[in-house]
């Protein structure tokens, strides 16, 4: 955990420092729209947009691996509690001996 933690901050700090080396100004066409930036605010904004795009990702992986989860450990506690109840009538029932 703490090296994916390193990992990110030293990509954070390159794409801070490639952001900053091109600041130029450049015009931006989308669609009916034209407006003229910073490439510096283009690359941050790019960054943190695929930033925040694969963390709403991951966090809907894990809802729905820990949702999951807790079906799996809910059939677990019922499969637990009935083989308790089979153990518990078979240690009741009298062995019958094989003559």
């Amino acid at each position: 955990m703490m090296l994916n933690l390193l990992f990110a901050f030293i990509f954070a700090l390159l794409v801070a420092v490639f952001a900053v080396q091109n600041s130029l100004a450049v015009t931006v066409s989308f669609l009916a729209w034209s407006f003229q930036t910073s490439l510096v605010i283009i690359i941050l904004g790019s960054a943190t947009f695929g930033a925040m795009t694969i963390l709403s990702l991951a966090m809907l992986v894990q809802f729905r691996l820990r949702r999951t989860l807790r079906k799996i450990q809910q059939s677990q506690q019922l499969l637990e509690a009935e083989n308790r109840e089979l153990r518990a009538c078979q240690a009741a029932q009298p062995q019958n001996a094989i003559e």
